[in-house]
């Protein structure tokens, strides 16, 4: 069977077609349970229709049955759910706002730098980065809904580090107002190489799921690779934050036509 983590059952079909066959093997419930190393409550809700197991899971029970059938007919591609959908949606709109903000962010980081606070005084620029940090870790929860949906660990983890490490570096930069020019250099430096590790690695995750997403999360995962790169080297930082911007957009256009799915 081919690409069976890429699929589910469709239910209700299913459960009827388990329960079918249990009942023309004479077993009861907790009799195949015994025969597929299975939980009970499992078998249970999948004859019932209330879950979606998936194929490795179901391959299991019709071994445990002898049934020699096709189970094409009860296959799909992963599903969305409702849940999937408003979350997705959640963060393909705050990856928006994190996208806007991200421009005055950018400004504001360089008046800091330069000690200039005519234009951002200290409420200013912390508000700033409150809302960048908010919109950002709404943003890429997306990403961590696609890691479950696809139980895929290493991604799920990797956007973690990447939420928390924003987070932290955007609160420090509040707390380095006023800081002299070296630490502002200095902070500046080890930012970049964290954040321009976590995007590779982020990238290389990404590319793990072109056989499922298609092209367009390919192009995702080549860009936060190259803009990783870019930031890791510190002396092509600049180039990487220009690839930083369309980046960030195939990012939310990935989220977008998944929830739409």
């Amino acid at each position: 069977m081919k690409n069976e983590n890429l699929y589910i059952m469709k239910q209700p079909a299913l459960g009827k077609k388990i329960s079918e066959l249990r009942k023309q093997k004479g077993l009861t419930q907790e009799e195949l349970v015994e025969k597929c190393n299975i939980n009970v409550r499992t078998i249970q809700r999948i004859e019932a229709g209330e879950t979606t197991p998936r194929s490795f899971t179901i391959k299991a029970i019709l071994e445990a049955l002898d049934a020699d059938i096709n189970i094409d007919s009860f296959t799909s591609e992963i599903g969305v759910t409702s849940e999937d959908k408003k979350l997705l949606n959640l963060a393909w709109i705050f990856g928006i706002v994190y996208f806007v903000v991200g421009f005055l962010e950018t400004i504001a980081d360089v008046y800091q730098f330069t000690q200039d606070t005519s234009y951002f005084n200290k409420i200013t620029y912390t508000s700033i980065k409150i809302i960048s940090s908010i919109s950002f870790a709404i943003f890429f929860s997306g990403f961590i809904r696609i890691a479950k949906m696809y139980s895929y660990k290493l991604l799920e983890i990797i956007v973690y580090v990447f939420i928390i490490a924003f987070v932290i570096a955007e609160l420090y930069d509040v707390f380095l107002i006023n800081s002299t020019s070296e630490t502002l250099i200095i902070t500046g430096i080890v930012e970049l190489i964290i954040f321009g590790a976590i995007q590779i690695i982020f990238g290389l995750s990404l590319l793990r799921l072109k056989d499922k997403l298609g092209v367009l999360i390919q192009i995702n995962g080549i860009l936060e690779i190259i803009t990783g790169a870019c930031l890791a080297t510190i002396i092509l930082a600049s180039l990487g934050a220009v690839f930083l911007i369309p980046t960030v957009i195939v990012e939310i256009i990935v989220l977008y036509r998944l929830a739409r799915k």
